[in-house]
């Protein structure tokens, strides 16, 4: 939660960093934008002027970008005032693979977030995750909607994994979700993830529960790599078959924490 100190019936300006999550029109010259901070979450603001051809944002109000911002917070239902947005890194990529992960890490972000919770580790992670994408573009030319190239597929299921952990809803990679017993997955037998329980389960307790699906043993060693915390993503290389089985099982378990498709995941496929 945000505190301020009301001085003369307005609070004082906050300058920080934020990452422009949608806009929406509110006028025929302003328009609405939300932010993640990362000090104070997720904020809504009123930038006046925002959609003149020449305004104070130095056309800084683009999906995705990372701004230095200046912004007067509200009390209630109130729509924050931004004054100023500078730009510090444009999310600019002419690859449609890309631009398509980046609206879906944007996405998941919204979704995933409520107004004025704070968390820095999530804004830095989100942050780490677009500036990852931008440098990979010139290796994603040759990739397309219905198939994505492999490094960006990496980066998505990393930041996929790594958002879950942060708000909470981390599946259990390596110890049964029922009874806590050690999950390990050898060459010859599959290992049940449990969509609606939450994560793996052993033999003895996995013929408890409905929707399951089986993986297999490098499937879901490389799911517990990639979601490490830290660039350990970075040098897998995962083979078609192996991630096409992942998000096989890891897409329906989105969808669940989620309550509904992912709409990107729909277009970015294997």
């Amino acid at each position: 939660m945000r505190k301020w100190i009301i001085i003369g019936g307005m609070a004082p300006p906050i300058n920080e960093d934020g990452i422009i999550l949608r806009t929406v029109d509110f006028s025929n010259t302003s328009c609405v934008v939300t932010f993640f901070t990362r000090e104070h979450g997720k904020i809504a603001c009123l930038a006046k002027g925002g959609r003149r051809l020449k305004n104070a944002f130095d056309f800084s109000l683009d999906y995705m970008n990372l701004c230095k911002i200046l912004y007067y917070p509200k009390s209630g239902d109130t729509l924050d005032l931004v004054t100023e947005s500078k730009l510090c890194e444009r999310f600019r990529t002419s690859c449609l693979p890309v631009i398509y992960g980046g609206f879906h890490v944007v996405n998941l972000l919204d979704s995933f977030t409520e107004m004025g919770d704070s968390q820095p580790e999530l804004f830095d992670l989100t942050k780490s995750a677009l500036m990852a994408m931008v440098a990979m573009d010139t290796r994603c030319r040759g990739g397309t909607l219905a198939r994505p190239p492999e490094i960006l597929c990496r980066c998505l299921l990393h930041y996929e994994l790594r958002l879950l952990a942060e708000v909470g809803l981390a599946p259990s990679l390596h110890t049964c979700v029922e009874c806590s017993a050690d999950v390990l997955a050898d060459d010859s037998r599959r290992v049940a993830l449990g969509m609606l329980a939450g994560g793996v389960l052993c033999e003895k307790c996995r013929h408890r529960h409905t929707k399951t699906a089986m993986v297999s043993r490098t499937a879901l060693l490389t799911l517990r790599q990639l979601a490490r915390p830290g660039e350990y993503w970075e040098p897998l290389q995962i083979g078609p078959r192996i991630l096409g089985e992942i998000r096989g099982v890891w897409t329906p378990y989105l969808a669940h924490q989620l309550e509904h498709p992912a709409p990107v995941l729909q277009w970015l496929k294997r």
